[in-house]
């Protein structure tokens, strides 16, 4: 299971000509409240499939693509391929093409949203995701400054 920071994916969904006036997708409530189920999913399907279950958050992938790549794959018992690397060196250091495209600048990625969403709208997404945060490992934007200063939104979390 992939999860990423409700912030980022609200921000990310602003973009996508198929999101915006959709509640299942533009709406933080129901967002947060589909994260928060999968939360609860994961912790029962990472007991009943403790060898088969895994759950990765979008910044932990982009933020360390070759170690968490590589755990990935030792957990399901697959070869880290020379292409795997190949494929991480190419496409995981510059923006390039649309916002549809593979090639990131994995670093930055996950944290665009910090400046391009106005704190009003961080904090209505915050507002209406306490649970999903807190259980997925998001830390609350407390003011504008800290949000526009190299905020860090990772805290650790377990799926337990």
């Amino acid at each position: 299971m992939l999860i990423r920071d409700p912030r980022g994916s609200m921000q990310s969904r602003k973009h996508r000509v198929w999101c915006p006036g959709r509640p299942d997708c533009d709406d933080p409530s129901t967002v947060c409240s589909d994260m928060q189920l999968d939360y609860e999913a994961a912790i029962e399907l990472s007991q009943r499939f403790p060898r088969r279950f895994r759950v990765v958050r979008y910044e932990d992938l982009s933020l360390n693509p070759y170690k968490m790549t590589k755990e990935i794959l030792q957990f399901y018992g697959l070869p880290y391929h020379p292409e795997v690397k190949m494929f991480l060196d190419t496409h995981t250091k510059q923006d390039v093409g649309g916002v549809s495209s593979t090639y990131r600048d994995s670093k930055s990625a996950p944290f665009h949203w910090t400046k391009d969403l106005t704190f009003d709208e961080v904090k209505i997404i915050q507002d209406s995701c306490v649970s999903a945060m807190r259980s997925w490992g998001y830390r609350n934007a407390t003011s504008e400054r800290e949000l526009y200063d190299n905020f860090n939104p990772l805290l650790p979390y377990s799926v337990s």
